[in-house]
């Protein structure tokens, strides 16, 4: 990674010079895919979770035993999609060229929608597990993809 990438990452202005410096393409796509495919895990995850225990186990599911399918159905879909971000990336990058790669993250570095989405994940992500565990990893993802959709339509 660079300190380019990082500082962009973070919202420091920055001018088109050491914005066209993409020493490791790779691993900026790498990271921004293992971002969206954890988020979309995350709420794939929590919404198919207490779908399973009012199917499975029984019509009239307890408030707790729905709230816990919630947190272990999100942990485990950001889980899972955290183990295929990589995964995914090297498909995609199968068909790229070293010049359409680059293009890719480059662009990527002015797409301001995408980057306010890869900020609020790891954002909210990181204020929810530290104010409340797991719950709160899976609200601050399930609530940074929605947000970050809503309010990226709005701007």
């Amino acid at each position: 990674m660079s300190s380019y990438w990082f500082k962009n990452f973070v919202g420091l202005r920055q001018n088109d010079f050491e914005l066209l410096q993409v020493p490791n393409p790779g691993a900026e796509f790498c990271i921004h895919v293992t971002l969206r495919s954890m988020q979309t895990g995350a709420i794939l995850g929590s919404i198919l979770g207490p779908l399973s225990a009012i199917v499975f186990k029984d019509q009239r599911a307890k408030s707790r035993t729905l709230v816990d399918s919630f947190v272990s159905g999100g942990v485990n879909g950001a889980l899972i999609g955290t183990a295929i971000g990589p995964v995914l990336t090297y498909l995609s990058l199968r068909n790229m060229n070293s010049i359409q790669l680059y293009d890719k993250c480059y662009r990527l570095r002015f797409d301001q929608q995408a980057l306010w989405q890869d900020r609020t994940a790891v954002i909210s992500a990181a204020v929810g597990y530290l104010s409340s565990g797991s719950m709160g990893l899976v609200v601050g993802l399930d609530l940074a993809l929605l947000m970050s959709n809503v309010m990226g339509r709005a701007w």
